[in-house]
Parts: C-alpha cells; sequence; structure tokens
C-alpha cells in the first residue's frame, strides 16, 4: 500500500544501549496496535548505540512502519558540558530539544518515552489539532498528587500543579516550536538556571508554559496503586519504581508481558525481574527518596531567596519612603 504524505505519523524515541530493550516493548506495542492507513515513520535518537542493538530494532520494521536511528551526537557536543545529570538520568532525556531543527520536514510528530505500553493507535493522538500551541501534552500525575513536588512545580518553577506536565509523551508543534527556537531558548535558560529534579522536564515546563493543550491522562497514566484496573488506559507509563520487570504488583502490567513475549528481550526481563534483589530494590527507593529530598530543597532554598529578595525591597522601599518625606519637609 502507497502512502500520501498526508497520513504520514512522525514519531519519535530517544535511547540507549540500557534502554533498547523497553524500546523493543514499546515499539512492538505500537505496531501492534497501528492502521494498515497510516505510515508510521519511526526515529530513534541516539548518541551511540551498539550495531546489535540496532540490527534488532530495524528487524521491527513493516510495510507501513519505517524505523531509522539519528545521531544527535554533534548537537549534544554543543551543551553536554551544561547539562545536569544525577542518578538513572542519562544525556537522552535532552534529546528531545534537538528534534524540531534537525526535522524541518515534519510540522508535527509525537515523541515517546521508551517505558510505556500503547494500547490503542497511536494516530488518534497525532490527528488532534493544537493550533498555535506548542504541544499536547499530560498533566504529571506524580507531581499534581505528592505535596513535595507540587510544592517545588508551584514555588520554583511557577507552574500550578495541575498544569505541571510529564515530558514522556508529547505531541509536539514541531512548527512552532521553530518559530520560537525552542533549542535556542533552552540552551539559554540552561546556561542560567540548572533545574535538578526532572532536568529537561522542568525546562520544557517553564519554557512552553501557558502555551499548551491538555490532553486526558489516558494518554499518559502512571500504573498507581489506586489506579482503577477495568479502564485501560491508551498509553501506560511505567515511570519512577512502577516498573512490572522489576516488581510484582504493578497495575497494567499484564500488557507490558504481553507485548515483551512478542520481543527478543523476554527473557532478559524475566531474567531481570526473577533475580532483582533486595539490594538493589533498595536503591531504586533511595533514589526516590533522593528525589523528593532534592526537590524539598530546591523548594526551601527557593522559599529563602523571595524572603531576603523582600526583605531587600522592603528596605528599599523604606529608605526612598522616608528619604522623600525629608525632601518633602525640607520644601
Amino acid at each position: 500500500m502507497k502512502h500520501s504524505r498526508k497520513n504520514t505519523i512522525p514519531i519519535f524515541f530517544a535511547v540507549d544501549d540500557n534502554y533498547i530493550p523497553q524500546l523493543a516493548v514499546a515499539l512492538r506495542s505500537l505496531i501492534d496496535n497501528s492502521s494498515e492507513k497510516n505510515f508510521y515513520d519511526i526515529t530513534i535518537l541516539v548518541d551511540r548505540v551498539c550495531v546489535d542493538n540496532q540490527t534488532a530494532i530495524l528487524d521491527m520494521q513493516e510495510d507501513n512502519v519505517r524505523i531509522s536511528f539519528a545521531s544527535v551526537t554533534d548537537k549534544l557536543s554543543t551543551i553536554c558540558n551544561a547539562l545536569h545529570i544525577r542518578d538513572y538520568y542519562t544525556n537522552t532525556t535532552y534529546y528531545r530539544f534537538f528534534i524540531p531543527e534537525m526535522f524541518p520536514e515534519y510540522d508535527k510528530g509525537i515523541y515517546l518515552d521508551c517505558d510505556i505500553v500503547i494500547t490503542c493507535d497511536i494516530a488518534k493522538m497525532y490527528k488532534c489539532s493544537l493550533g498555535s500551541r506548542l504541544a499536547g501534552v499530560i498533566n504529571d500525575e506524580i507531581i499534581s498528587d505528592i505535596e513535595v513536588f507540587a510544592d517545588y512545580s508551584e514555588i520554583v518553577l511557577g507552574i500550578p500543579r495541575q498544569e505541571y506536565f510529564n515530558a514522556g509523551i508529547m505531541l509536539m508543534n514541531l512548527s512552532a516550536m521553530r518559530e520560537m527556537h525552542i533549542e535556542q531558548c533552552f540552551a539559554e535558560l540552561l546556561s542560567r538556571r540548572a533545574y535538578t529534579v526532572a532536568q529537561d522536564q522542568d525546562y520544557l515546563n517553564v519554557i512552553c508554559h501557558g502555551r499548551l493543550k491538555y490532553f486526558s491522562k489516558t494518554w499518559n497514566k502512571t500504573p498507581l496503586p489506586t489506579s482503577d484496573p477495568q479502564k485501560i488506559p491508551n498509553i501506560i507509563h511505567y515511570k519512577i519504581n512502577f516498573k512490572p520487570w522489576r516488581y510484582d504488583g504493578i497495575a497494567y502490567q499484564q500488557y507490558f508481558w504481553k507485548y515483551a513475549k512478542r520481543t527478543p528481550y523476554y527473557r532478559y526481563f524475566a531474567n531481570m525481574k526473577a533475580s532483582y534483589t533486595d539490594k538493589e530494590k533498595e536503591r531504586d527507593m533511595k533514589q526516590y527518596t533522593s528525589l523528593e529530598d532534592q526537590a524539598r530543597f530546591e523548594t526551601e532554598s527557593e522559599l529563602k531567596l523571595q524572603n531576603v529578595i523582600d526583605a531587600i525591597d522592603k528596605i528599599s522601599f523604606d529608605f526612598f519612603d522616608s528619604f522623600d518625606r525629608e525632601i518633602a519637609e525640607a520644601m
């Protein structure tokens, strides 16, 4: 079947060798739910990925699914020394900033994290109209529901908790992002301020705030313990410690294993889960606690800074108010 440009769905992932197995599961779910009426042009943004892993991913191509790898090494070299990395984060989280300039042929595109499963045709998201808004996004349940992160969003970033979005699933208005030079905006903000909690996600929230379209949480559902098992999300996002390849009892875990079984990496995941140690689980919890501590520290630091600025402003106001009164009395 021939596919015209109008039904091409550009989709982007970012990955390194460590997350190739998760990428394979995400791709399997995307492809299995695709429509023959569309052409899915999938680009994997990489710095370095070994040949064997690239081959395994490229073997997943079908008649209406093209997969290619695109190097961001040159782009990365211009800002790599300024990037903020901690814990389990890597440089791959920043690659999405490069998409608008690297792919000028596209006016719109979908960015997806690798730790997801898609249960419907992703074209449904792509066909949503954005107008002049920079992106279609989904509120981050972790930020909005957990007080320490909500405080961080509102006090440090200046973004109401219900408006902070998760950058792992985005419908990107690439044309609008090019017009506002989002890559340059990011580089400028990066040189002025270090956001160390959610890193590139924080930068995206600050840069794009006020020019966003919000989609239902079904397009980016965290598998929280309170999730309704009867409501199948369009996209399940196994973020933070909600990872079925490490833990039992994760909401919607059956969907991950359904697609994992249809990849070359099923045994890899099964072995990982079977051998995941208490020490590794303790490390996961420490990383999450560290994330909370970092958010709390940044929030408290921001409040202290605001108190100092308010005090200086008050001293200045009192001084000039007194000075004005002295002049008025002298006249």
